[in-house]
């Protein structure tokens, strides 16, 4: 390592690195990181082994390489989130030090090899690289990418293909090695063919079972090579290259004007491995460039080289003062959803400590990095292998798991970043009044809701719900919120109540604001009702897909 990076440039790139990174250890696990620590923690060795040297394409993802990561750290670390994050930035590190190792093997001017490596170890489209756990499979195949490129160059072919093999099981996106290689072969190196067949022969079966399995599939992965798709991708990775419109293009461009074998080569390594990511437009995250910004790397390294000499130093300090600027921007909304995932995460281990029994769950809103599986994978872990039944609120399957006896309701409240928990009291009979809040009587609700928003739910055009009526109700009321947008955009509302079908009365809303209506009713017997609400016209919002109908806060008999 001495040899090949001066010591006390190291340590100053590390402790710039560890300085300007040092948030990332406050950071919490997202939603992609619960679900893998849920099954990773329970499965045995012998399915990693497994899954390494099995020949056949995954269609759900399993990637030995990366999800080995959560599996060797858990055993010591469980949850602390510290331990994950530790790792994943000395995985990173090790990344940029085979970066400088590659422009020192292209013969880079030191100073444009410095401003090289800090590009690929400070890049801002690919913080989460080393702030997320989650994304260690892109990390990984970073390092084993890298790892086979500089065995293959010093001809150590069963080595390279080691490596080639590691890094596609760590992220599909090495399935492009070969064809790297090959450039480099035609561009730089000795145009050695014949060692390469292995290499096409393994990245052409991989290819073709990928092609077939995603030919009938529907789903975020589904290739789609159309030219509006590859054009929004090509617009959105080229621009977070230099953080400017297009300048990944701006940057490939440079090859037709700069002669330069090294430039051609880091040209077409780059363009090579983010080829996958075009035919992705429903998976488009920045971060994905981490494999391909090693040879972008390179090519901003030899185009310095051809520049004035003051012109590396300072791309390298214009580069870090990006880097802080975008870090405090990323930081502090990381950090928000991190605090967010870590309390709604520790809420259910105290739950499902204090309840163990309890197996079926209804989520009633979440945190804005916790999608419903990262809630799954909470609950699987802390239960270790038994087995859980969890729905939204709104879901279709929500009906049945309404009717079990035990039952939690997981009642996130956004405005206050807090998980209220209640479990289903099975003994205790329907409510006459239902108040929107934490903890509210889920299964009252019916078919038509949407999850809860703070003090009130949306229903749809058509809502029902089921209530007990005391013998002396006499009125029924509904608590309204009406948005000025819904105003503005439909005009008066109008909303009809129904109790088990008949009609009990009306009220057309002209104005915004909390509003309360209510109705006298003819004396009966006690009993469950239903009651139904009707909404005229439906409120189809600008930036939401939802057909809605009327905000509700609260409803019910009163004597």
């Amino acid at each position: 390592m001495t040899r090949l990076i001066p010591p006390g440039l190291a340590a100053l790139i590390v402790l710039l690195f560890l300085v300007a990174n040092r948030g990332a250890y406050e950071g919490y696990f997202h939603d992609d990181d619960l679900d893998n620590l849920a099954w990773t923690s329970q499965a045995g060795l012998g399915g990693f082994a497994r899954g390494l040297v099995d020949p056949v394409f995954s269609r759900n993802n399993f990637r030995p390489v990366g999800h080995f990561f959560y599996r060797a750290i858990e055993p010591f670390a469980g949850l602390d989130f510290r331990w994950y994050v530790a790792v994943l930035q000395i995985l990173h590190l090790l990344n940029a030090i085979l970066v400088w190792a590659l422009l020192r093997r292209f013969k880079a001017a030191q100073a444009a090899a410095v401003a090289g490596v800090l590009f690929f170890a400070f890049h801002a489209a690919t913080f989460d690289a080393y702030w997320r756990p989650m994304y260690v499979f892109d990390v990984l195949c970073g390092t084993f990418s890298l790892l086979c490129l500089h065995a293959w160059m010093a001809r150590r072919t069963v080595v390279s293909f080691a490596c080639f093999w590691l890094a596609y099981r760590a992220k599909e996106l090495a399935i492009m090695l070969p064809a790297v290689l090959l450039a480099y072969e035609m561009i730089a190196g000795g145009r050695r063919w014949r060692p390469l067949a292995p290499f096409f022969a393994v990245s052409l079966w991989f290819g073709a079972q990928a092609w077939i399995a995603n030919r009938n599939a529907e789903d975020a992965y589904t290739f789609r090579l159309t030219v509006d798709t590859v054009s929004d991708t090509v617009a959105f990775y080229s621009s977070n290259v230099l953080l400017l419109p297009l300048g990944g293009l701006a940057l490939l461009a440079a090859t037709a004007f700069v002669r330069d074998r090294r430039l051609w080569f880091a040209a077409a390594g780059a363009c090579l491995l983010a080829a996958p990511l075009l035919a992705l437009p429903n998976r488009m995250f920045s971060v994905y460039l981490y494999v391909p910004l090693a040879f972008f790397a390179l090519a901003a390294a030899v185009l310095l080289e051809h520049t004035p000499r003051w012109a590396p130093p300072i791309a390298a300090a214009a580069l870090m003062a990006v880097t802080y600027t975008e870090m405090r921007e990323y930081r502090r909304a990381t950090l928000t959803i991190a605090n967010e995932n870590r309390g709604y995460v520790r809420q259910l281990e105290t739950f499902v400590r204090a309840a163990p029994d309890v197996d079926a769950f209804l989520w009633d809103g979440r945190p804005a990095g916790m999608n419903p599986w990262g809630i799954a994978g909470a609950l699987r872990y802390y239960k270790r292998g038994h087995e859980i039944r969890l729905s939204s609120v709104d879901a279709p399957e929500s009906r049945v798991l309404m009717h079990e006896t035990n039952l939690a309701v997981l009642s996130w409240d956004g405005a206050s970043r807090r998980l209220d928990i209640y479990r289903r009291d099975a003994a205790m009979p329907d409510a006459p009044y239902v108040r929107v809040d934490q903890r509210m009587p889920v299964w009252q609700f019916g078919d038509g809701w949407f999850p809860r928003e703070n003090e009130f739910r949306w229903t749809g055009p058509r809502a029902t719900a089921r209530l007990f009526r005391p013998a002396d109700a006499s009125r029924f009321e509904v608590r309204v919120n009406l948005g000025p947008m819904q105003m503005r955009d439909g005009g008066a509302v109008r909303l009809r109540v129904l109790l088990d079908g008949t009609e009990i009365g009306s009220r057309e809303f002209q104005s915004s604001g909390w509003q309360t209506a209510g109705w006298e009713i003819i004396g009966g017997p006690a009993k469950p009702v239903t009651i139904e609400f009707r909404v005229d016209p439906p409120y189809r919002p600008r930036t939401d897909p939802r057909t809605l109908g009327i905000a509700i806060g609260g409803f019910g008999f009163r004597s």
